[in-house]
């Protein structure tokens, strides 16, 4: 089980998104979070479902602010609003992350706690390496909260994993059909499940 991560941002900052998304490496290979953005959408699938769909299923919401992300209409009046009103309702959490100086006094986020630390925008670090390690750091303490307030980490979607077939009956189909019409003859009737034979009485 991991928390996933939705990454909203403008393209005009991609190399900020990757370098986040390598720091973020660590987190995914403990199993702690997923990450998605709409980089991960197939060519040939359509755009805003899968993002609509990705941004309502995340229980991390991370918006990558900065003069371009405030710029984009679908940053700041789709993705965002859904965003702050998951957040509202409590069904997910949003980190506004700050990478470039901007004036985001009065935005819908600027109630919300900003990272890096003191709102120091990433590119006003030493290092961007410096900047993100403060944010993952971040991060990783929202990610305690959540776990401390007891909100569970996603499970994957079992019913989308496939299964073997059960060797026992494939291939046994008549045979079972056979059996059932058979005990349709007396009070009983047999209805051939998951690798099993459930009995009930025929009213």
């Amino acid at each position: 089980m991991a928390y996933q991560v939705f990454i909203s941002y403008s393209h005009q900052d991609q190399t900020l998104r990757e370098e986040l998304n390598t720091h973020l490496a660590n987190l995914k290979r403990q199993h702690i979070i997923t990450s998605w953005f709409d980089g991960n959408i197939k060519p040939g699938e359509e755009l805003q479902p899968q993002i609509i769909e990705h941004l309502n299923t995340a229980q991390i919401i991370l918006l990558l602010v900065s003069a371009n992300f405030i710029a984009s209409d679908f940053c700041y009046s789709t993705e965002m609003k859904q965003a702050i009103a998951r957040h509202d309702a409590n069904k997910a959490r949003i980190i506004p992350i700050l990478l470039r100086p901007t004036d985001w006094k009065g935005a819908p986020f600027a109630k919300l706690k900003m990272l890096p630390t003191d709102a120091i925008p990433v590119t006003k670090w030493p290092t961007h390496d410096e900047g993100f390690v403060n944010v993952i750091q971040g991060i990783r303490d929202a990610i305690d909260d959540l776990a401390i307030k007891g909100v569970p980490a996603n499970q994957e979607r079992l019913w989308n994993i496939p299964y073997a077939r059960n060797l026992l009956f494939t291939g046994r189909e008549n045979v079972l059909k056979r059996l059932n019409d058979a005990l349709k003859t007396s009070k009983a009737a047999a209805i051939s499940g998951l690798g099993g034979i459930v009995r009930r009485e025929v009213t």
